[in-house]
């Protein structure tokens, strides 16, 4: 395992900061958008027993030796009451990787759709980033962001800055539980139709919790998508 220090706290909404580590080992660290770090904290009575959790990178490759998460807080989650109550500048942590496959083919030839729920924007933010900062070709890109309140949207404005950005993109945030001027409801209701208008399949990303991503998977079967070949996942909780 590898050493990270904390070297800032971004508190983006009520229950969702950014967590911003950097390696003292290295000067860089090379990773692909997508991928994601474990986490590991020592337990308290145990000694030598390592507690770990996987967080998908938020940020993107950029030739240094930072990375970011958005974490979402969950009461009496281990992790969690660490990193919100207890965690300070300049703590050290363990980790390992950049590790893991929820990453985009070399070469995109297929529209896709990113659909996320809460921190699950982690690895879409990250793949979008990179996308603009290096000009990459692609088809029509949408992300659909679910969540509860106005006040819950991480990253909105920097959403609205690569819509404009890449000339393919497209930003769809969605609420379940307040009225406002965009999209309410459920993602699924937003990007189904537009499955079912599609010319040919778009490729699915899925990043969040294992409710919506079971539910939008079980839509995608009845319409013939095949876990792999057209659907990607990566599963909070």
């Amino acid at each position: 395992m590898d050493v990270a220090v904390l070297v800032d706290i971004i508190k983006e909404t009520d229950k969702n900061w950014r967590f911003i580590f950097e390696s003292p080992l290295y000067d860089r660290i090379n990773f692909i958008s997508g991928q994601l770090v474990q986490l590991s904290i020592p337990d308290e009575e145990d000694k030598g027993y390592y507690h770990k959790r996987n967080y998908s990178i938020a940020s993107w490759p950029d030739g240094t030796n930072r990375f970011e998460l958005i974490i979402t807080y969950l009461e009496k989650g281990r992790f969690s009451e660490l990193l919100f109550k207890n965690s300070k500048i300049g703590d050290e942590f363990l980790y390992k990787g950049p590790m893991g496959i929820f990453t985009l083919p070399e070469i995109l030839t297929r529209d896709v759709y990113f659909v996320s729920t809460g921190s699950g924007i982690s690895p879409f933010r990250s793949m979008l980033n990179y996308i603009a900062e290096n000009k990459v070709p692609t088809g029509k890109l949408k992300l659909f962001f679910g969540t509860r309140t106005e006040k819950d949207i991480v990253y909105y404005e920097e959403m609205k800055r690569l819509e404009k950005a890449i000339p393919n993109f497209e930003y769809v945030p969605v609420l379940s539980r307040e009225e406002w001027d965009g999209a309410m409801g459920y993602v699924h209701d937003h990007y189904i139709p537009l499955v079912d208008k599609a010319e040919s399949k778009p490729l699915i990303y899925y990043c969040g919790w294992k409710g919506m991503i079971d539910e939008g998977r079980s839509l995608l079967k009845e319409r013939g998508f095949k876990l792999g070949e057209d659907i990607r996942v990566e599963i909070f909780g």
